[in-house]
């Protein structure tokens, strides 16, 4: 921001309704409160501005065009909420002098053209399939309303099967657009990042296939608007699927690295992955719900509290790549401290060591997989962007600690890490081999078929939208099948 914008002061009282208020604009922040008793004081940052524009003049007839009021406008703003949710707001000022009130608008304009990040070209997709369905519905409900108040320019293509967004983003022209973003649960946002990185390896001339090429980072930022079933990759980035607080997320263009883990069986990139890869229970439930599409969300309950009876473990050897396997408890928040410093390097020296054993669970997670269903995910002390994945291995046990393990997972006030069968390491790289009997892999979402996996870390691959999950997360949740 410029000096001379960064250090202008205004001062004057508005009439706001029936209210007549003084606000102040200094030091990057707009204060106001009551002239007359109760006093009430309010303070606006800037860049939680999303607009500011003149008011229109009430017209006499339908027909008639729209003319501005000269005496009157508008603040649109957003404000942190409870439970981390933003809220939408806005501010309408009167005053008798014109002067004032222009004046007022344009030094405000000039300060949001400095945030140049700010999205103006925005390739939105929406998949009408995932979740309940309703994902036209949210956008046309949270998102469509705020873009145009922003002054977001929107281009909507809707997908019609699977895979279509990454194909369409692998083959497409999108020099026209600055930030992409979707309506969709995992397996969407999955589509999006695959596609987007595939066709920068297609543009530079990368092996994807090739596990110790290094693959280039997308130079879109990708903004998440959930529409699934468990939304799990914008909870940990929001710390709430609140669709209105997604959209703002979006408009303030602000942005954090995600780690990307590519996926290899012995050939060639299966593909790559955001949330979790996960075996055994996990992977058992992706597989055999998508019998019950019909049932919406609930599939994931009733396959999981069927696989959770059978009580089926799996042999396996996992090899571990890291500098450390300790898991150290910090929690990834906004300005995360971890993950900053990991925007410099993320190279380190590792050694390999093995773990063998039989398994009811075997989850590589790249985040703390939060979600309503369980609040602090099955890995709560994993960070969007330091360049580790969590593994989380589940030894076959009982059917009653499978079900404490499913309560902890549900609970809002406790953690799996302390529960005796179960381990977790950190690692920058992992390899699975099955023995004996075989499960499947839950990949995001997504069923994949190839048992014996190789599984990489790529530090901060991707941009997305986002200021971080704050410190007040939800805290309730009702769950049985995670």
């Amino acid at each position: 921001m410029s000096g001379d914008i960064q250090n202008a002061v205004l001062l004057s009282t508005f009439q706001n309704g029936k209210k007549k208020i003084r606000i102040i604009l200094h030091q990057g922040s707009i204060v106001w409160d009551n002239v007359k008793p109760p006093s009430e004081q309010n303070s606006l940052p800037i860049e939680n501005i999303i607009a500011v524009q003149n008011s229109y003049l009430r017209g006499t007839h339908p027909s008639d065009e729209k003319q501005f009021d000269l005496n009157a406008f508008t603040i649109h703003y957003a404000e942190r909420g409870k439970q981390a949710k933003w809220l939408y707001k806005s501010l309408k000022l009167k005053h008798s002098d014109p002067l004032q009130v222009a004046s007022w608008v344009k030094t405000l304009q000039n300060h949001l053209k400095c945030f140049k990040k700010r999205p103006k070209h925005l390739l939105l997709f929406v998949n009408p399939f995932g979740g309940k369905r309703n994902a036209m519905q949210i956008y046309e409900k949270y998102g469509k309303d705020l873009f145009r108040i922003a002054g977001v320019d929107v281009t909507l293509n809707v997908s019609q099967r699977k895979d279509q967004i990454k194909d369409f983003l692998i083959s497409h022209c999108l020099d026209m657009f600055d930030s992409i973003a979707c309506v969709g649960g995992d397996g969407t946002v999955s589509e999006i990042f695959n596609g987007l990185v595939l066709r920068e390896c297609k543009l530079r001339g990368v092996d994807p296939d090739d596990i110790n090429e290094n693959l280039p980072k997308p130079r879109i930022p990708v903004g998440i608007i959930p529409g699934g079933s468990t939304d799990t990759i914008a909870y940990c980035l929001h710390g709430t699927t609140d669709p209105t607080t997604a959209v703002l997320q979006i408009i303030f263009g602000d942005s954090l690295g995600l780690d990307l883990v590519s996926v290899y069986d012995e050939h060639s990139l299966l593909r790559l992955y955001a949330s979790v890869l996960s075996y055994g229970y996990l992977g058992d439930v992706a597989y055999h719900s998508d019998q019950y599409r019909w049932m919406g969300p609930h599939r994931y309950d009733y396959s999981g509290f069927k696989k959770l009876v059978m009580n089926k473990g799996y042999q396996g050897e996992i090899a571990i790549h890291s500098e450390s396997t300790k898991v150290e408890e910090i929690l990834c928040r906004e300005n995360c401290n971890r993950c900053e410093s990991c925007k410099k390097t993320c190279d380190v020296d590792c050694k390999w060591h093995t773990v063998s054993g039989k398994f009811f669970m075997v989850s590589g997670a790249n985040i703390s997989c939060a979600c309503s269903r369980s609040p602090k995910g099955i890995a709560p002390y994993s960070h969007l962007g330091d360049g580790m994945l969590h593994l989380v291995l589940v030894k076959h046990t009982s059917v009653f600690n499978n079900i404490r393990l499913l309560l902890r997972l549900s609970s809002g006030g406790s953690t799996i890490e302390d529960l005796p069968f179960v381990q977790t390491y950190t690692a920058r790289e992992f390899c699975f081999r099955a023995v004996n009997a075989k499960s499947k892999w839950n990949c995001d979402g997504e069923v994949q078929q190839q048992t014996n996996i190789r599984a990489k870390v790529r530090c901060q691959l991707l941009s997305v939208l986002s200021r971080g999950c704050p410190l007040d997360t939800p805290k309730k949740s009702t769950c049985c099948g995670f």
